[in-house]
C-alpha cells in the first residue's frame, strides 16, 4: 500500500514533464521550469525545457554542448531564469518523441533552432544565444545566423570557436567571447577576432588564463569568485543589449503579448 502511494507522488511530480522517461535522474530534483515540445516548419518535434519568467526582457537560448539535457543543465537554466531571464535550453540533437532519430544535419539542427528562436520571441523582448563549450558556441553562432534579424546577442563561452565565414557574414548580433586560454589556443582565438574585424562585426572579448571548470558550478574545480566574475561579464552584455535600439520599438512592461 505504502509503496503504491509513494510511486504515485513520484508520478505526479514529474507527470509536468513529458520527457521524465528519457531523463530518469531529473526526478530527484524539483525543477522551476517545464518541458515543452516545439516543430520545425518541417515538421519535426524536438523537445527544449523551458524556465525563467514571461515578462522578461531578456530571452537566453541556452545552448549546453554536449551536455544535453540533464539535470545540471537543466539546474543552471533555472538559476539564470531566476534572475530575471526567459530561458530556453536544448541539446544538441535529442531523440524525437516519436521515436524518430536524432536531428544531427546542419540544415535540420538550423530548422530547430529557428524554432527555439521564433518560441522564445515576444513583443519588446531581445534574444541572446549562449552557447558553452565548443559545440555550444558553434551551435550559437549557427542560431544567431540562422534568424540574424531577431537575435540581440550573441554569447561564446570557453568555445574554440571556427565557424566558416558563411555563418559569420550573416550574423548581425552582438558578440561577447569569454574565452579560457588553458583549453583553446590563443592564436585560434586571435584568428577568430581576425575574422570577426575583417567581416566588420561587433566582438567584445575576455579572456582568462583558467580552467573554465573553475567557472563550473556542477564540478569540483569551482570558484565561486571566478564564476562570478565570468557570470558578471554576460550580465554587463545582456544589460547592454537590453537598451540597444534594433527594430522594435520599446513597449510598456504590463502591454507585453506573452502567450507561453
Amino acid at each position: 500500500m505504502l509503496r503504491g502511494i509513494v510511486a504515485g507522488l513520484v508520478a505526479a511530480l514529474v507527470s509536468a514533464s513529458v520527457l521524465a522517461h528519457k531523463f530518469p535522474d531529473l526526478s530527484c530534483r524539483a525543477f522551476s521550469g517545464k518541458f515543452v515540445q516545439l516543430t520545425t516548419k518541417s515538421g519535426r518535434r524536438f523537445d527544449v525545457y523551458r524556465t525563467g519568467p514571461p515578462s522578461a526582457r531578456v530571452g537566453l537560448l541556452l545552448l549546453p554542448g554536449k551536455a544535453g539535457l540533464d539535470q545540471h543543465t537543466l539546474a543552471w537554466a533555472d538559476r539564470v531564469g531566476a534572475q530575471g531571464y526567459r530561458v530556453l535550453t536544448m541539446g544538441l540533437g535529442s531523440k524525437h518523441k516519436d521515436g524518430s532519430a536524432p536531428t544531427g544535419t546542419h540544415g535540420r539542427s538550423v530548422a530547430r533552432e529557428r524554432a527555439a528562436l521564433h518560441y522564445l520571441s515576444a513583443p519588446g523582448r531581445k534574444i541572446v544565444t549562449f552557447g558553452w563549450g565548443r559545440a555550444g558556441a558553434l551551435q550559437s553562432i549557427q542560431a544567431s545566423a540562422a534568424d540574424p534579424s531577431d537575435v540581440s546577442g550573441t554569447v561564446l563561452c570557453d568555445g574554440g570557436v571556427s565557424a566558416k565565414p558563411a555563418l559569420l557574414r550573416k550574423l548581425k548580433s552582438k558578440v561577447l567571447l569569454v574565452a579560457f586560454q588553458k583549453t583553446t589556443a590563443p592564436a585560434k582565438l586571435q584568428a577568430f577576432e581576425a575574422r570577426m574585424r575583417f567581416y566588420g562585426k561587433p566582438l567584445i572579448v575576455h579572456y582568462y588564463n583558467i580552467d573554465p571548470a573553475a567557472a563550473n558550478p556542477t564540478g569540483r574545480h569551482f570558484d565561486s569568485a571566478i564564476a562570478q566574475e565570468v557570470w558578471g561579464q554576460a550580465r554587463i552584455f545582456f544589460r547592454q543589449i537590453v537598451f540597444l535600439c534594433r527594430r522594435c520599438a520599446p513597449y510598456p512592461r504590463l502591454l507585453f503579448d506573452y502567450r507561453r
